[in-house]
C-alpha cells in the first residue's frame, strides 16, 4: 500500500519522478494554477503575501491609532475551546503552586521563604486562535514557491516555510468585514458559502475598502456558537460557514497580506463540489498564493468595538510565536483603535 508518483493513494507504490535541488525545490516543476505568487518575491521566498506588510504600510497603519483602545481577538487558551477532532486537546498543568507552600510541602523545605508558581502547556500549535504557516499545506508534492514537501519532516520540522519566518511581521492595517452584522443576524449558518459579492457589499455598507497589504478579518459568528452548544459534536457534524472558491481570485485581486476568520478552517464546509481533496482552498490560498491563514479567532469584542466607533479599520498586531521550524502558531491578535 502506498501512493502513485503524483501523490494519489494506491494499493501499489511508484516513486515520484522528480529531483530536488540544493535549495529544497522541485527541479522543473511549474505551478500552472492561477492565480499564484510563486517567484513574486524571489525564488527562495518563504513569507508569501506577508511581504506586502512593508515598513511603510505598518507605519501608515500605526496612524490609525486614535483612542488607544486595545481589543484581543483570541479565544481562551484552555481545554474548553474548539480543537479540530484530528488534534489532541489543550492540557495546562502546574509544576508547583501557592497550595504547595501553604501546605508545607517539600518545595517549601527545599527553598525556605520562597513562594511562587510554575506551569506548562501541552497543545497542538494549531489548537487555539492561530496562524497556519506556509508549510502547513501541500499539493502535488510541493509547497509554496515550489519547495518540496520533504522539507517538512518529523525530525527537523519545517526546514522551509516555517511560521518562524513570520516572527517580524503580521502587523499592519486590519480590516473587519462583519458579515452577520451586515446581514442582520447573530451568525452565519453552517454550510453558508461566502461569496465575493457578500464581501464587496459588506465593505461598501461599512464604508471601508479592502486593498493591497491589508490584514483582512472576516466575522461569521461560528466560533461563539461552539461555546453555546451543549453537544459539542454537533459543531463538527453540521459543517461551517466559510469562503467559497470564487473568493480565491477576489483575495488575489485585492492583494491582501493575510486572512483571518472566526471559524475552524476559513473555507466553507462541506466543501464545494467538485473537489479533489479535503480543504481544497487551503491548497489554493497557502500553497499557491502564499497567504497566511488565521483560524479560530474571537471577533465578538472586535465587532462590538467597530460598531461603537463606527469604523472597521484599525492597527492589528498578530505576530506568531517564534517557534523554530513550525507549521503554525498560537497567537493573541490585538486590534488597536
Amino acid at each position: 500500500m502506498g501512493r502513485t508518483a503524483d501523490g494519489k493513494w494506491s494499493d501499489e507504490w511508484t516513486p515520484p519522478v522528480f529531483s530536488v535541488d540544493a535549495n529544497g525545490k522541485v527541479i522543473g516543476y511549474v505551478n500552472d494554477r492561477t492565480p499564484n505568487n510563486w517567484g513574486r518575491w524571489g525564488e527562495l521566498d518563504e513569507k508569501g503575501t506577508a511581504n506586502l506588510l512593508t515598513p511603510e504600510r505598518v507605519a501608515a497603519a500605526a496612524r490609525l491609532i486614535e483612542t488607544g483602545k486595545v481589543v484581543s481577538c483570541a479565544i481562551p487558551l484552555d481545554s474548553t475551546g474548539p480543537v479540530h477532532p484530528t488534534r489532541t486537546g489543550v492540557v495546562h498543568l502546574y509544576g508547583y503552586t501557592g497550595s504547595d507552600f501553604v501546605a508545607g510541602t517539600k518545595a517549601g523545605q527545599d527553598y525556605p521563604n520562597f513562594q511562587g508558581t510554575d506551569d506548562y502547556i501541552f497543545m497542538p500549535l494549531q489548537g487555539s486562535t492561530q496562524w497556519d504557516g506556509l508549510s502547513h499545506f501541500f499539493y502535488k508534492d510541493t509547497m509554496f514557491n515550489g519547495f518540496w514537501i520533504g522539507n517538512v519532516e518529523s525530525y527537523a520540522g519545517a526546514r522551509r516555510g516555517s511560521i518562524h519566518q513570520m516572527k517580524d511581521t503580521l502587523v499592519g492595517r486590519g480590516v473587519l468585514l462583519d458579515l452577520p452584522k451586515f446581514k442582520g443576524v447573530d451568525r452565519l449558518q453552517p454550510q453558508y458559502g461566502i461569496t465575493p459579492d457578500d464581501l464587496d457589499a459588506c465593505a461598501e455598507a461599512q464604508g471601508v475598502t479592502v486593498g493591497e497589504g491589508d490584514m483582512l478579518v472576516i466575522r461569521t459568528g461560528h466560533v461563539p456558537w461552539y461555546y453555546q452548544l451543549e453537544d459539542k459534536m454537533e459543531y463538527w457534524k453540521v459543517g461551517a460557514p466559510g469562503i467559497t472558491r470564487a473568493v480565491v481570485d477576489w483575495l488575489a485581486e485585492k492583494d491582501v497580506a493575510s486572512l483571518a476568520m472566526d471559524n475552524i478552517a476559513v473555507e466553507v464546509e462541506p466543501h464545494e463540489e467538485p473537489f479533489e481533496h479535503v480543504y481544497p482552498l487551503h491548497a489554493r490560498l497557502i500553497r499557491d498564493l502564499g497567504l497566511t491563514l488565521g483560524e479560530v479567532w474571537w471577533l465578538e469584542d472586535l465587532s462590538a468595538t467597530c460598531a461603537e466607533l463606527g469604523r472597521y479599520e484599525f492597527f492589528l498586531s498578530a505576530p506568531p510565536l517564534n517557534v523554530t521550524n513550525a507549521s503554525g502558531s498560537p497567537a493573541n491578535p490585538v486590534a488597536v483603535f
